[in-house]
């Protein structure tokens, strides 16, 4: 079982360093694979708030958090874009912790904050 563990992490990793890769290339083509995932994942976060569906709030706060872990890995720009980084990991923290106690107001709020570190991450990275 750890020799298919540690295959699937290596395989993970490769992936995240051609798709790093390829944001490079791409980077005055448009948002990068990065940022189409987390878009993808705050418009259902936004639908599961405007549904009062926490579960939909969890599963895609979740796929957020894991998604900035691997970017924060692969990507490794310069400190501030990584303060950035552990901001936004923060309020995604906050948002599945206070979805999943099923509190609207602290996910709405944390849903909040998360986009304005988004806000402020891209202001770091212009």
């Amino acid at each position: 079982m750890s020799h298919r563990l540690i295959a699937g992490v290596l395989s993970l990793l490769l992936v995240a360093t051609a798709l790093s890769a390829d944001d490079k290339k791409d980077e005055d083509k448009g948002p990068s694979f990065w940022m189409k995932q987390k878009l993808t994942y705050s418009q259902q976060i936004l639908n599961g708030l405007a549904l009062e569906d926490y579960d939909m709030i969890v599963e895609n706060a979740n796929a957020m958090k894991g998604l900035n872990k691997l970017e924060y890995f692969v990507r490794r720009k310069p400190e501030g874009y990584r303060t950035q980084l552990k901001a936004f990991q923060q309020s995604v923290d906050q948002l599945v912790e206070t979805a999943s106690a099923s509190n609207l107001d602290g996910a709405t709020l944390a849903f909040t904050q998360m986009t304005i570190s988004c806000v402020h991450c891209h202001k770091q990275l212009r």
